[in-house]
């Protein structure tokens, strides 16, 4: 697991920025603390920064070339199945001089050229260059665990594992105003765009071939598509199949030279996890977050639940007040874009505390887009199979003018979430999802956003449809949805924010729901087969429910929710921040901002004046903005 950075001149002007290389690395420490290398020729120059986990022995460093010295390889990720292919390319007379997947992929790719990626088995982002042929190849694993960014001009090709590293070769920062109003409605700009022009994230599953200044993009996998024609295996089969899928991918992702443990939330998918880790593997270490004092945001109870039944050994983090005034600047400097997913915090602190003991976790991440766990799964079911109680909907309507929006309470959260209910249900199913997948409408974000701004943001409208193309594909079954979710949330947030907050902690995180043979079979199902009117994730509850403690698996989802308006609001750094960042001089200067929606940032008596969600979007993108534009 590391980071890696580079650049491809096309010309002689391209080839001054290589000067910047070290600068570019530099931004990648955090990812890469164990060593570092670079390769360097006339018009190309790559670097690497490593986190040593598979084969820790300095001559597995990168940048790596081949014997022949032709082709270079500089790469971040885990080939999990590297030995099996290791064996194979042995038998046709290949040879090796490590232990690493490094070498193997490079050796791989010589022997089969681009047909070697369909076979790779794990998380990958990888750059491989062919001296003789000036041919450069830059891939991204199937569902984007780890992060590819690149940036193309008349001169040039950048690619980094991190946008702060791309713009370390100092090229124009101008802001995609599109990129700004997505990110308003989201919490996080959805792929494969970036908030600065000319930045674009690699879609996963696919290769850049650059040669000559020609830049293609190429397939090498897609996600399938349910087709109800085909064959299915009944139920019965499909829960034993999973099983075994799930039991194979967890054990592959057990390879290491350094100690491993688990991310152990007391849910679902981290106690499935865990269950199939510890008969595995020997002296277990999960680790969970606890909050103290707020029990409603604690659910470490059950994590200790599954701990005990594992027999692992288990560390609790219980977070307080301080901890979150303590981390919070710590992890706003450290991400590249404005993204304001809050669990972002404790799993910054979850990472930050597990790294102290090993390099390697195990983690849920994929799971609820994989199988149905959001509540938004659970609405638009109803939604479109129309068994929900409409009397208590049309009730709760006529009582919404009297009770409060407020996540931080039940009663206002119920009322936020039926309000939502109520205002989709009558859309059209693209529309819906869309609707599902915000934060905040886009007509809000239309009001937040000074008139001239706007006006330079409107081509958000035409990136919806690469959201919601899939959306009503398959009439009341919902694959489509599970579809549009791994495009965009799953790309988007949630493995952007699992890779970001680890990496900043040299620690690195594995996802064995999103092995790809997994992958393959679930979305291969009917959709009731993962989800119905009485249970979501209905075959990972069939498949394990006799392993895992009753209170596990009949007990329902809780989001890693972080209790803001509990901590932040009084933080006086950030109250102080906030003062400076809504000025009426700065925020004219700044011209992005409405001035009077501005005003109303500063929290008064501890309390948000508007939408806390909102709120807490202007603070990160202010902080971002400040770092990244006006340094």
């Amino acid at each position: 697991m590391c980071g890696i950075s580079g650049i491809l001149a096309f010309n002689q002007v391209g080839a001054f920025y290589m000067m910047n290389l070290a600068k570019s690395l530099d931004c990648l420490a955090q990812r890469g603390p164990d060593a570092r290398g670079t390769y360097i020729e006339d018009r190309y120059a790559v670097g690497h920064r490593r986190l040593s986990i598979i084969d820790t022995d300095s001559r597995s460093n990168q940048p790596m070339k081949d014997e022949s010295t032709r082709y270079v390889i500089s790469f971040n990720g885990e080939i999990f199945n590297f030995q099996a292919i290791r064996d194979s390319l042995l038998r046709e007379g290949v040879s090796f001089h490590t232990n690493s997947d490094t070498e193997v992929l490079l050796q791989s790719y010589i022997y089969q050229g681009v047909k070697a990626f369909e076979e790779l088995v794990g998380f990958f982002a990888f750059a491989i260059y062919d001296t003789e042929e000036q041919e450069l190849i830059l891939c991204r694993d199937r569902y984007g665990i780890k992060p590819l960014v690149y940036y193309k001009d008349e001169d040039k090709l950048l690619f980094a594992s991190e946008i702060k590293s791309i713009m370390a070769y100092n090229v124009p920062k101008t802001i995609d105003k599109a990129s700004v109003h997505q990110y308003f409605q989201f919490n996080y700009v959805p792929p494969q765009h970036a908030v600065f022009e000319g930045v674009q994230k690699l879609t996963p599953g696919t290769y850049l071939r650059v040669k000559n200044r020609e830049v293609t993009q190429h397939s090498y996998y897609q996600l399938p598509v349910y087709n109800k024609k085909t064959s299915t295996p009944s139920y019965e089969e499909a829960v034993k199949e999973f099983k075994r899928l799930m039991e194979q991918s967890v054990v592959d992702r057990l390879v290491a030279d350094v100690p491993l443990g688990t991310f152990l939330s007391g849910g679902l998918d981290s106690s499935v996890i865990t269950a199939i880790a510890a008969s595995h593997y020997d002296n277990l270490h999960t680790f969970s977050i606890g909050f103290e004092s707020l029990s409603e945001f604690d659910e470490s109870k059950y994590a200790l639940l599954a701990a005990k039944r594992f027999n692992t050994k288990h560390h609790v983090f219980q977070l307080t007040e301080q901890d979150f005034n303590d981390h919070l600047f710590k992890i706003l400097d450290y991400i590249d874009e404005p993204f304001a997913d809050s669990a972002m915090l404790p799993l910054y602190i979850l990472s930050e505390k597990t790294a102290v003991h090993l390099k390697v976790a195990l983690s849920g991440d994929g799971a609820d887009e994989l199988l149905g766990g959001y509540n938004k799964h659970d609405a638009e079911l109803k939604i479109r199979t129309g068994n929900y109680p409409k009397l208590a909907s049309a009730f709760f309507q006529l009582l919404s003018p009297f009770i409060k929006e407020d996540r931080s309470t039940a009663l206002g959260n119920t009322m936020r979430r039926i309000n939502r209910f109520n205002a989709i249900k009558s859309k059209s199913a693209a529309d819906r999802y869309y609707a599902l997948c915000l934060i905040s409408p886009p007509e809000v974000v239309d009001r937040i956003l000074a008139e001239e701004f706007l006006a330079g943001a409107q081509s958000w409208k035409s990136r919806k449809h690469e959201i919601v193309k899939s959306i009503g594909t398959f009439g009341k079954d919902m694959n489509d949805v599970f579809q549009a979710d791994f495009e965009t949330v799953l790309q988007g947030d949630m493995l952007y924010k699992t890779d970001m907050m680890s990496m900043a902690n040299g620690l690195e995180v594995r996802v064995p729901f999103l092995d790809h043979r997994l992958v393959d079979f679930v979305m291969s199902l009917p959709g009731d087969y993962k989800i119905d009117g009485q249970r979501r994730k209905k075959i990972v509850r069939d498949a394990f429910g006799d392993q895992l403690p009753h209170e596990i698996v009949n007990r329902k989802k809780k989001g890693f929710d972080v209790p803001l308006q509990n901590y932040l609001y009084r933080n006086e750094r950030v109250r102080t921040f906030l003062q400076e960042c809504t000025q009426k001089d700065y925020i004219r200067e700044q011209g992005i901002f409405d001035e009077k929606f501005a005003a109303q940032m500063v929290p008064l008596k501890g309390k948000v004046q508007g939408d806390a969600e909102m709120w807490w979007a202007y603070l990160v993108f202010q902080h971002w903005y400040k770092r990244n534009l006006l340094k």
